[in-house]
This record gives C-alpha cells, sequence and structure tokens, in this order.
C-alpha cells in the first residue's frame, strides 16, 4: 500500500465515521421524542384529549 491510498482510506473512515455520528444524533433524538411522548400523555387523559366513555369509571388507568 502506498501513503495515497493509506491517505484515501483515512479520509473514507472519518467521513463514514461522522455519517454515522450523524446518525446516532438523530436516533438518539427520536428516542427522546417518543419517551417525552410515551411518559407524559400516554393517553390523553391528562389534556382531557382522550375520549371517555359515559359510563366509564375515573380511576387514573392509562395504556
Amino acid at each position: 500500500m502506498d501513503m495515497q491510498s493509506v491517505s484515501e482510506a483515512m479520509v473514507e473512515d472519518s467521513t463514514e465515521v461522522e455519517e454515522l455520528k450523524e446518525q446516532v444524533d438523530e436516533l438518539r433524538k427520536l428516542v427522546h421524542t417518543l419517551l417525552n411522548v410515551i411518559c407524559e400523555e400516554p393517553d390523553g387523559v391528562h389534556s382531557g384529549a382522550a375520549p371517555i366513555p359515559a359510563d366509564a369509571p375515573r380511576i387514573g388507568l392509562c395504556m
């Protein structure tokens, strides 16, 4: 292997690493968003957005 091909391989590797870092950051944001949605108002009862049948007891159950 000559120096030029080693240099090109290093550039390719660093480019792949940067792309993987970006993907990890995007996935981290997605997971954080999903966890917020699940933990805060899983069924909408807290905000009153979820429809509750008239004969259903209000015992605070969710999901």
